[in-house]
């Protein structure tokens, strides 16, 4: 007897030490066929067919009060998708709603789960933030919002991952634990339950917060989305629904660990302090044989302590049947007293996830011989719900060295845990708008300050006052203005990026925090601006219903770029409150930068992109015509040069819209209108005989587009002109930064008899290589390098050169900007080809122009 009761003492001393150390609208009935893939914990196939998991319950529960019957369909991510785009099946659970998808599925408006994505990765990983991933593998559910996410995320920031497609998340977190990938991304309910099996663990890369819904068929089984909206609403208002409740079984979420470090050093120590006692038992129990009977009342008194704490202490043997367990055990378990001696897990638990926990912990002990301090997530037997346990296990060992069992105590901390959420979700969001509050969004202004210092990448804060929200207040009374701020909070959050902050600061303020607006200030500035318009005109463009009342509302918004040189979130906020106050008064319903020099400069490109758009096609825009003319005074050739005469600024120069089309896009625009025109004036000039080529300037973005080719083969057939009657344009940039790909796009348009001259020729920095590459036909001299001519020996030089070079190359050379007789003597000296400046005309109207050739030929015919 004496070595088991010196295990049992051993057991009672150990949970006794550790429990004082812890002690700190109804729808008419009908089939509905739903389909089910595996995505435990979400959703998933219990054994019995029926729907299973956080949002199965949620179903289960919203069919029996409608009284539907459910046929469930088994099938993997993609069959579920395409069974449901088919009408294979009537609704889908776990669906992350996107613009996308709307298009085809329809969606209920309550959102039923809240998550959010994440990479898991093997323990030592360095993995902090997305740029890590660079260089890196990883798995990813085919099909999935978190493919398409990262598949656009590592394209627009550069980085080089390679990502795996994988039809089951399983194979994903096998991939990663085999070594055949890097990481894996997963939701965060799914990724916690799986990384613990596969002896992964989450790193600290974040993204992509999600949204899942159940979904239909475009336009079908409106009712059973109503019914679910219904339910959800109702069940969301009230903590102690049947939703949160069935939240509370599943909840996998890992919350910070509530012991600190100060227990953890209490409880190391306690530890210590237990050995060496338990070691001193031990040798006394050896020692003292005569003190049995003492031992055995000492046993039954820690008999009783085992029965009244809230501890749930057993011990397995090293197979895993149960050598005992307290009457708190028994009772987790739902098994009668007396009935655990001899059984194993199995005949308690039906969660296989649980089973793998709890058999996975127990091998560890196994293999290891060490004690380990562990918190499982458990699907307790008696009422599934989920559990958070704060477990002890330790080896047992036999006088011969033997393992003889394993013990177990452990701590039901799932109220600890829950009440840590409910204590982060009211320190940092707000509950009225359920969104970010002031804490919050100070954290994150802070981080991207800290950010822009490290990467010089530019943010932006918006603070949105609401104008006359007071007015509102004191009219319909302060629940109308509550609901007002909610419908509001729901706007700007659809209306933001998915990585920018929307917080509610104060009663009548939201801030939104925005970041990677890149480099360039200007660049950054416009972003800025451009998203806070988008805020402004989402606030005030449509009038919102709140109780049946029409509220109409405007905003001031005031901006401020964050940037390495922000002092700190005061200066900042202090910025942004400024440009506010100018907003409001400047009479409110307008967005203003923080600096009037680039509010100045972000609203002249503002007006600059919009008018443009209006201006092409119309008289405001058009082209003139600048001829060429040879040493003989013949004219050889014509630019074409766009002008633009706005309506209220007057004439605006290229300089400063040409480069607004090119990095709004209209450029593609302004280009088919131009190359329309060429050809139109190309066939007026030939029907009064006048048969030379005409130039015009080629935009880069437009030259490689797709279908340029196309476009202008289609052009020169419908309007019947020959392709050699032109002249493209282009500059020495677009050939350093993709000459093969620029080569092939060339020689396309060649063989349709288009000639190509470089512009600007002699001011870039790319390799001269190109010249024998390229298809071409002409080179311009840049005016920068004519107008010092002929008194500066260095620009007489490159002229000459560039000229001879010609020569061997046997290019055609036109010389730009030439306005004194000087300049085209010493060109002409030189062998140029043609000459084009104010010497010899200056650009004309197209028509102005076709006037002078009939004035010109009419006094040739006298």
């Amino acid at each position: 007897m004496r070595q088991p009761l010196s295990i049992f003492l051993v057991v009672i001393q150990l949970a006794l030490t550790l429990m004082l150390g812890l002690a700190a609208t109804r729808v008419q009935a009908q089939v509905l066929r739903v389909g089910i893939y595996e995505q435990q914990p979400d959703i998933y196939l219990s054994p019995d067919n029926h729907p299973a998991g956080i949002l199965g319950e949620l179903l289960n529960e919203i069919a029996r009060r409608e009284g539907w019957t459910l046929e469930t369909q088994p099938c993997s991510w993609q069959q579920c998708m395409q069974w449901l785009h088919d009408g294979n099946i009537d609704l889908l659970p776990d669906v992350y709603y996107t613009a996308q998808r709307a298009k085809t599925l329809g969606f209920h408006h309550v959102p039923a789960l809240h998550s959010w994505s994440q990479m898991y990765a093997k323990a030592g990983n360095t993995l902090r933030a997305i740029t890590d991933l660079n260089g890196l593998s990883i798995a990813v559910l085919a099909g999935s919002t978190q493919e398409d996410y990262l598949r656009t995320t590592l394209h627009s920031l550069g980085i080089q991952a390679d990502l795996i497609p994988v039809q089951d998340l399983t194979d994903g977190f096998q991939l990663v634990s085999r070594h055949q990938a890097d990481a894996v991304a997963a939701d965060f309910y799914i990724g916690e339950l799986s990384a613990r099996e596969y002896g992964l663990v989450t790193t600290s890369i974040v993204f992509q917060p999600t949204e899942a819904f159940f979904a239909t068929q475009k336009g079908q089984n409106a009712t059973v989305l109503a019914a679910i909206d219904h339910y959800l609403s109702l069940w969301q208002a009230d903590p102690n629904s049947f939703y949160f409740r069935t939240l509370d079984h599943w909840r996998l979420v890992q919350t910070p660990n509530t012991i600190g470090p100060h227990a953890i050093r209490f409880i190391i120590t306690l530890a210590v302090s237990l050995s060496l006692l338990l070691i001193l038992l031990i040798w006394q129990q050896i020692r003292h044989t005569r003190l049995r009977r003492q031992l055995q009342a000492k046993t039954r008194q820690f008999d009783t302590i085992l029965g009244s704490i809230n501890a749930l202490v057993s011990i397995k043997t090293p197979d895993g049947r149960y050598l005992m367990g307290n009457q708190r055990f028994e009772q987790f378990l739902g098994a009668s007293a007396g009935h655990l001696v001899g059984r194993p897990d199995t005949d308690f638990y039906t969660n296989t996830d649980t089973l793998a926990t709890i058999q996975q912990s127990d091998r560890a002990i196994i293999e290891t011989g060490t004690r380990s301090f562990i918190r499982q997530t458990i699907q307790r037997p008696q009422d599934d719900s989920a559990r958070t346990l704060l477990t002890t296990k330790a080896p047992l060992w036999a006088a011969n060295g033997t393992l003889e069992g394993i013990c177990t105590v452990g701590t039901d901390i799932t109220d600890h845990v829950q009440a840590e959420h409910t204590r982060h979700r009211l320190t940092y969001y707000d509950t009225l708008t359920q969104l970010p509050n002031r804490r919050m969004a100070l954290e994150h202004l802070q981080q991207i300050i800290d950010s822009t210092r490290h990467n010089q990448a530019h943010g932006a804060l918006l603070q949105i006052d609401l104008d006359g929200f007071k007015r509102i207040n004191d009219k319909h009374g302060y629940r109308t203005g509550d609901e007002l701020l909610a419908a509001l909070a729901t706007r700007l959050r659809k209306a933001t990026r998915e990585h920018d902050l929307v917080a509610h600061t104060s009663a009548d303020e939201f801030v939104v925090l925005v970041d990677a607006l890149g480099n360039d200030s200007h660049e950054s500035a416009r972003i800025a601006m451009s998203i806070a318009e988008n805020l402004r005109q989402t606030i005030s463009g449509n009038t919102l219903m709140i109780q049946n009342i029409p509220v109409l509302i405007t905003a001031s918004i005031g901006l401020t770029l964050i940037n390495a040189a922000s002092h700190d979130c005061d200066t900042v906020m202090r910025e942004a409150d400024m440009a506010t106050q100018r907003a409001k008064d400047q009479g409110g319903n307008q967005a203003t930068f923080y600096k009037q020099d680039l509010q100045a400069e972000v609203e002249q490109r503002l007006w600059l992109e919009q008018d443009l758009l209006q201006a092409i096609g119309t008289p405001q825009l058009s082209l003139h015509l600048q001829p060429q003319f040879g040493k003989d005074g013949q004219i050889t050739g014509g630019e074409l040069l766009a002008r633009w005469q706005h309506p209220t600024h007057g004439p605006i120069s290229p300089a400063l819209f040409i480069p607004v089309a090119e990095e709004s896009g209209l450029i593609n625009l302004l280009g088919t209108w131009t190359l329309g025109v060429a050809c139109d004036t190309i066939l007026t000039l030939q029907a009064l005989g006048e048969i030379y080529p005409l130039s015009i300037n080629i935009s880069p973005k437009h030259l490689m587009e797709v279908r340029f080719v196309d476009f202008v083969r289609e052009t020169l057939e419908r309007k019947k002109v020959p392709g050699n009657r032109l002249i493209f344009e282009i500059t020495e940039g677009v050939l350093i930064q993709d000459i093969q790909a620029v080569a092939l796009r060339m020689q396309a348009l060649a063989q349709l008899g288009i000639r190509f001259s470089i512009d600007d020729f002699g001011t870039g920095y790319s390799n001269l290589a190109y010249l024998k590459r390229l298809p071409l036909y002409e080179l311009k001299i840049d005016k920068s390098l004519i107008q010092d001519l002929p008194d500066d020996n260095d620009s007489t030089a490159i002229v000459q050169l560039i000229l001879a070079m010609a020569d061997q190359l046997n290019l055609r050379v036109v010389a730009e900007g030439v306005e004194t007789d000087d300049q085209a003597r010493v060109l002409f000296q030189h062998d140029c080809h043609a000459l084009q400046g104010f010497l010899l005309a200056r650009p004309m109207p197209i028509d102005t122009w076709i006037q002078r050739v009939r004035k010109r030929q009419l006094s040739a015919d006298h």
